[in-house]
């Protein structure tokens, strides 16, 4: 019977990885979508960020010339591995219905840095708007420093959390930020370094393994004195000699 479940359990979380193998092909695609969820969600109803577009293009003056509303630019610049949060320990699952402990490999920790503007349509006073929905941007990711699980879009729903992010960080494009607007033709404008880190999967899920459960059975009451040991029957054809000293 044990050889039965662990075979079921074997093909089920094979297939269960190569579904997330295949969804993390998407995977900073939907970041992309998260973040635009977190936006929405956290956004105050009535303000200028509610009714705001949500970008990822690169803010080049092309980008720029071709802005019709209020929009939050969330530029992804860098992608790559948190070294400090690698760890060679396995992570285990246990099914009481299986009586199972599956080990998955820990997965690779991927930062990816996003570079965030905010960019008025208006006339007169931009800046001015500007600044105001940067604020209101600031706020949502002040409030939400771990992604909610329900805004998960796609690929990122079911991973391993928890999904740490940091906001106005002093790395990045913070260390070279006037040559950055200048490449794009831009002038210098204020942004939030923010960074999100994801949670990759590299190696299939080994086979679970069976931990059968043992139960221990405890009685309480008076327990009577152990019997005294049966005397050993004398060996067949033996005879016994008494000798006084």
């Amino acid at each position: 019977m044990w050889k039965v479940a662990r075979a079921h359990v074997r093909v089920l979380a094979k297939l269960v990885f190569a579904l997330l193998k295949a969804n993390q092909r998407k995977m900073i695609r939907d970041l992309d979508s998260t973040i635009e969820q977190l936006f929405k969600a956290g956004a105050v109803a009535g303000s200028s960020l509610s009714t705001a577009s949500i970008d990822f293009d690169l803010p080049d003056a092309t980008w720029r010339s071709g802005l019709t509303t209020p929009t939050v630019n969330c530029y992804l610049y860098d992608v790559r591995e948190n070294l400090d949060m690698r760890t060679y320990e396995d992570i285990r699952t246990r099914n009481t219905a299986s009586n199972t402990v599956t080990r998955v490999p820990a997965p690779i920790r991927i930062d990816c840095s996003y570079c965030i503007t905010t960019w008025s349509t208006a006339t007169t006073d931009a800046v001015l708007d500007e600044h105001d929905l940067l604020s209101q941007a600031l706020v949502v990711l002040l409030d939400n420093q771990t992604i909610p699980s329900a805004l998960l879009q796609g690929a990122l729903a079911g991973q391993i959390p928890p999904y740490p992010t940091v906001i106005a960080s002093q790395d990045g494009i913070s260390k070279q930020h006037p040559q950055f607007w200048t490449a794009l033709d831009q002038k210098l404008k204020p942004s939030l370094n923010y960074v999100i880190t994801l949670a990759w999967l590299l190696d299939p899920a080994p086979a679970p393994t069976p931990t059968p459960f043992k139960s221990v059975v405890l009685t309480t009451g008076q327990q009577s004195a152990p019997a005294a040991p049966a005397a050993p029957a004398p060996a067949a054809g033996a005879t016994i000699t008494a000798v006084e000293p």
